[in-house]
């Protein structure tokens, strides 16, 4: 069986950073996909995605990346249900869990995207502290549903690959 997807798409919001209980970087944001007018159509048709990463992947996503960035998404289609809170029944979601994230524009074109909107530089890369960890513990295991991360960036690398 095959569960793969590629997808180029912007920004629907800034992406949300938070980290699991046992330290493992957890990254969301939506993607807007356009596709090809259906016959008859004149105008293009948008898809509205909620996207996951993890690890290193989920931090620099967090740290670059903001409302209206253009982003390649390598990954897979997920689904997943859960019992509601209030007892009226499951709750059911289908996201992309991304294993790589492309950055598509330039930091020149980032800052003219950013100045037109009013928005500012790169944020922090972690808005929300990971918890503390017992030194002698092992890192952090693969969550449940995360993807296998191969981003290998040394921290000198300029993520937009025009440096």
């Amino acid at each position: 069986m095959i569960n793969s997807v590629v997808l180029v798409g912007r920004l629907t919001r800034d992406p949300e950073l938070t980290y699991t209980q046992s330290g493992t970087a957890l990254c969301k944001f939506g993607i807007a996909v356009d596709r090809p007018p259906r016959q008859g159509a004149t105008e293009d048709e948008t898809d509205f995605l909620n996207v996951v990463a993890w690890g290193r992947v989920a931090e620099t996503t967090a740290q670059y990346l903001d409302k209206g960035s253009l982003v390649g998404i390598e990954g897979r289609i997920q689904s997943r249900s859960w019992e509601r809170t209030d007892g009226s029944g499951r709750a059911y979601a289908v996201e992309i869990n991304a294993a790589r994230v492309h950055f598509l524009e330039s930091r020149q074109e980032r800052e003219r995207r950013q100045a037109a909107s009013g928005g500012g530089g790169p944020r922090p890369p972690q808005q929300q502290r990971p918890p503390q960890r017992d030194q002698a513990a092992p890192p952090p295991q693969q969550q449940q549903g995360g993807s296998d991360i191969d981003w290998a960036m040394d921290e000198e690398e300029d993520p937009f690959g025009d440096q």
